[in-house]
């Protein structure tokens, strides 16, 4: 009986900003799709942009973006993402790579900085001239 994987699915939701609410659903690269993407050399023979837009285009699952005049789902397309404001496509392709490769999102709440040291605290005094050298 072999080990049979559920490709991951990386939930990218934007909290605040200009695209507070939006949410995409994209599944994972393979390793060659991330060194592709990753050194810019472009995917499946195409420049780094365009390839980069095609490669989303085909691993995006779904997306709750809504056309601002009529209120309709956009469709998760290539056409549909060609459509679109280049500001927009970046920052999902943005967020999609930070997600593939691991880079940690901000925490909630701030980190804690710790206990003061105890090793502020212990007394100290200088050395004798003759314990010194």
């Amino acid at each position: 009986m072999g080990y049979k994987r559920n490709r991951k699915i990386y939930h990218l939701v934007w909290a605040d900003g200009e695209y507070e609410g939006l949410e995409v659903n994209v599944r994972t690269l393979n390793i060659g799709q991330l060194i592709e993407a990753k050194t810019g050399k472009g995917v499946n023979g195409k420049d780094g942009l365009e390839g980069n837009v095609e490669l989303l285009a085909s691993l995006i699952v779904d997306w709750n973006l809504e056309d601002e005049v009529t209120g309709e789902p956009v469709p998760a397309t290539l056409e549909a993402m060609k459509n679109e404001d280049d500001d927009l496509i970046l920052a999902i392709i943005s967020r999609w790579m930070e997600a593939v490769s691991g880079v940690a999102a901000p925490l909630d709440t701030p980190s804690p900085s710790g206990e003061i040291s105890q090793v502020a605290s212990i007394p100290t005094e200088a050395l004798s001239p003759s314990l010194a050298s």
